[in-house]
């Protein structure tokens, strides 16, 4: 279905370039922005995909490809969405899980491979991002070199729509993702706070955004920070699972790896992973991320010795 759309898509662009171009148009730039369209109505098929290892495998080559679009339309902001969003899924998705993977199996030197290769991707997506927020406000550059109160005071002021929650949850999350996969960069560590001012402005402006995503975030990188306040990581899952009903199932994983995993609440671990592996289809819209849910899960059960 996906691949007819395309095509009847790209037949309809061709045939309205050709009178594009007799006015003089920028041909490749016309192309460019119609191939965007397609791939923004297109990815809610993507993201209910039901073959973990057939979107791995796709998804490098989408990257590529949208790499090349913002060649031509760099200030596009459905490739720019698009663009980093798969460099995030992709690097969670499968980058990270073969470093812990590898890191279960003990082979540390290849897992350090592929979490350099996970950073970069990081990177990447926040690069994206920011260029992304800087086209809403150009003082983004200026505001995350102020103080982490000053920034949140800065996004209170600077955002105040619903539909800007998109763009400073993926920043945020871009950037707080690269600083988890760089734990021996302390300079990387030290804008940790930062991150979580992006995706707390976030929330503010719309809790639900992409199942409740900046909840999971925030829950993730509270847990994860030197002195965690666990209580804290706790009440933001409670309130992913609580919003989305507990079908987005990520939540449950995140939960059990980095909260129950952290207060050696192994009885917790066990039900979280569980109810993960249960579950059938429980959110059709959100189907791929709920199966690498359940990829993740099981890489957790099999291993949950080395973890507590």
């Amino acid at each position: 279905m996906y691949q007819d759309l395309l095509c009847r898509h790209l037949r309809s662009a061709l045939g309205a370039l050709c009178i594009v171009a007799l006015g003089g148009c920028d041909v490749a730039k016309f192309t460019a922005d119609s191939t965007a369209g397609l791939f923004t109505r297109a990815a809610p098929a993507f993201e209910s995909y039901w073959d973990y290892d057939l979107a791995g495998e796709a998804v490098p080559a989408t990257i590529v490809q949208f790499e090349g679009i913002l060649r031509v339309i760099p200030d596009n902001e459905s490739i720019l969405a698009q663009l980093s969003q798969a460099y995030v899924a992709y690097a969670y998705g499968w980058v990270e899980a073969d470093v812990e993977a590898l890191e279960f199996e003990g082979d540390y030197e290849e897992a350090d491979v592929q979490r350099g290769r996970a950073r970069m991707m990081y990177l990447r997506a926040v690069d994206l991002t920011r260029h992304w927020v800087r086209l809403h406000n150009g003082d983004v550059d200026n505001a995350v070199k102020a103080s982490v109160e000053d920034l949140e005071g800065w996004l209170q002021n600077a955002f105040v729509e619903e539909a800007d929650a998109e763009m400073l949850l993926w920043h945020g999350y871009a950037w707080g993702s690269y600083i988890n996969a760089a734990k021996d960069d302390m300079e990387a560590i030290a804008d940790l706070a930062y991150a979580k001012a992006f995706v707390a402005r976030s929330i503010e402006l719309n809790p639900d955004y992409y199942n409740a995503a900046g909840y999971v975030f925030m829950g993730v990188a509270t847990a994860s920070e030197m002195a965690a306040d666990m209580d804290e990581a706790k009440v933001y899952f409670e309130k992913a699972l609580a919003r989305t009903e507990r079908r987005a199932l990520q939540t449950q994983v995140n939960m059990a790896r980095y909260y129950a995993v952290k207060t050696g609440n192994r009885e917790l671990f066990d039900t979280l992973l569980t109810e993960v592996m249960d579950a059938h289809d429980p959110l059709p819209e959100a189907r791929l991320a709920n199966v690498m849910a359940r990829e993740r899960a099981a890489l957790y059960i099999a291993n949950a010795d080395q973890l507590f």
